[in-house]
């Protein structure tokens, strides 16, 4: 027999106590600068299903806030690093996550790729600019809004 329409049994945050619980604890994970993927309690599908489901339990400002502040640890890491405050700061290693993480490009790269004379380039130069927190943090959003990898169309089997 099937369960009635509407029913929470397989929900593992059955509460609004439990959700808020979950988002406080994916917002303290993403604020430590830890990526959405190495969440231990859910993946990114759940994640977003419970945020998209339940927005009072997650609100966004509070997914913003953590995004932001989690950009802030890894730019604070460069920081101290640059001055000198962390033994063995491993700068390369630093730049590559940066790249990874928040978009970051090499003026260099963009010369290397010869776009430059062309009559788009001021849209080709503003789409490889450093993102932005705000951006970050709206891509966050995107990313636990959007709908699942396989549904985007592109094949790649990747939602962003």
């Amino acid at each position: 027999m099937a369960a009635p329409k509407g029913n929470a049994y397989a929900m593992k945050w059955p509460t609004s106590e439990a959700r808020q619980e979950l988002c406080r604890a994916f917002c303290d994970h993403m604020a430590a600068g830890y990526s959405i993927e190495s969440f231990p309690d859910a993946d990114r599908k759940t994640i977003r299903r419970y945020a998209q489901a339940f927005p009072k339990d997650f609100p966004p400002e509070k997914l913003d806030e953590a995004a932001r502040r989690g950009r802030l640890e890894w730019e604070k890491i460069g920081k101290d690093g640059a001055k000198g405050e962390i033994a063995g700061f491993n700068a390369t290693a630093w730049i590559f996550n940066m790249k990874n993480r928040a978009g970051w490009k090499d003026r260099t790269e963009v010369e290397a790729w010869g776009i430059l004379g062309g009559p788009d380039d001021a849209k080709k130069l503003e789409q490889m600019k450093p993102r932005s927190a705000e951006e970050i943090a709206l891509g966050v959003m995107a990313l636990l809004t959007s709908g699942d990898a396989s549904d985007n169309g592109d094949g790649t089997g990747s939602a962003d």
